[in-house]
């Protein structure tokens, strides 16, 4: 990269590389180059027209959402890398992308959580790394719509190969050179960066129950399925606020749910509400707190809005006009311990496949006494 606090570094895949075998089409494959060499409102007409026809290509959706974001549509942007980001949630570059697009958004906690997912997976990921830094610098909203303004957050996007056009010779070269040279990052450094660099969240810090609400914080009337007692009652509430300022969103939302089905007076529920916005959708490598599927049949409302991750396998899929369900046989991975079935939902389009070992990533929903999954993402397991 290039520009405030970086310098030129590009991973092996920051552009995916095609071949003409496989039934791979020229028209992607010249788009592909075109964007390389940072050419990309050519690129993007050329994409444009074949959404429908690509509408499963984890690699069009990420050439076409970056040029989109290099063009400065945001819009088509987000579009894009979302879709390439539920095909393959673990391409580091649509990551990198998406992490670009939401500093460009002025979205920094959004941009946190993402560059440190990356260095979850990708511990030595260099462009990660830069990028905390420079948001540690540069977390000012007011700076950085000055910096997007002079255009200079560019240095945060995908960037062309400044190799493509003298051919692969010049490029094995350099990163022969490069690599003899280079140093790499141990995961420990890469952790403590990224913690350094991760925000805090001043709007859960703001949060403070005023002194009527710490004095009576809890109600003798009415049916309630926990009764909490004064201390009890305000431990839940600090502990969630303790979470939450971890990014420990879904052990913090487990406190909140036992809140807002307890004793609890209705000032204090106001002030766990005010919590429970902060909550953000988790992903597979973010997922710091792991609930078993045991855990949630032993009482469901208790994790509504939670998320988890369970293997097994998938039946009695059925596709429809919202997405597509079916029918997740937990622990069945293995096809050894069945320990529950639960309904799963995707409001997206995916290929869910039948007899092969699954992990699914999603937020516990109830209803009717019942819970399900609205299905987030999933992937299938390697043969071990």
């Amino acid at each position: 990269m290039s520009g405030p606090g970086f310098d030129d570094e590009e991973g092996p895949d920051e552009v995916p590389r095609f071949r003409q075998r496989g039934g791979m089409r020229r028209d992607l494959a010249y788009a592909t180059r075109l964007f390389r060499r940072g050419r990309y409102g050519k690129a993007i007409a050329i994409l444009e027209p074949l959404v429908v026809q690509y509408r499963d290509s984890r690699d069009f959706h990420y050439v076409l959402g970056a040029s989109c974001l290099a063009m400065g549509d945001s819009g088509g942007a987000a579009v894009h890398l979302r879709r390439a980001r539920q095909l393959d949630f673990r391409h580091v570059p649509t990551a990198l992308a998406l992490a670009a697009l939401h500093v460009r958004r002025l979205e920094t906690d959004k941009a946190v959580e993402l560059y440190l997912e990356i260095l979850s997976m990708r511990p030595g990921e260099g462009r990660a790394k830069k990028a905390l830094e420079f948001l540690r610098t540069n977390s000012d909203p007011e700076r950085l719509a000055e910096l997007a303004s002079t255009g200079r957050l560019r240095a945060l996007y995908p960037r062309p190969d400044p190799f493509a056009a003298y051919g692969p010779w010049l490029a094995v070269a350099a990163a022969l050179a490069v690599a003899a040279f280079a140093i790499p990052a141990t995961f420990e450094f890469g952790r403590k960066l990224a913690e350094a660099a991760r925000p805090a969240r001043p709007g859960v810090s703001a949060i403070e129950l005023d002194p009527a609400t710490r004095a009576d914080p809890v109600t003798s009337g009415g049916s309630f399925r926990f009764v909490l007692t004064e201390r009890e009652a305000l431990d839940a509430f600090d502990r969630a606020k303790r979470l939450f300022a971890e990014y420990r969103d879904d052990a913090g939302l487990v406190e909140l749910n036992r809140l807002s089905l307890s004793n609890a007076s209705e000032a204090l529920k106001a002030k766990a509400g005010e919590l429970r916005t902060w909550a953000r959708k988790p992903s597979f490598p973010t997922l710091r707190d792991r609930f078993s599927y045991a855990d949630v049949a032993r009482d469901g409302a208790l994790y509504e809005g939670v998320g988890v991750a369970w293997t097994g396998m998938a039946a009695n899929v059925a596709e429809g006009p919202s997405g597509t369900e079916f029918d997740f046989l937990v622990g069945y991975d293995e096809k050894r311990r069945l320990e529950g079935i639960v309904k799963v939902e995707l409001s997206f389009e995916a290929s869910v496949p039948v007899d092969r070992a699954l992990e699914v990533l999603g937020l516990v929903r109830n209803a009717d006494g019942i819970f399900k999954l609205e299905g987030l993402a999933l992937h299938e397991l390697k043969e071990p």
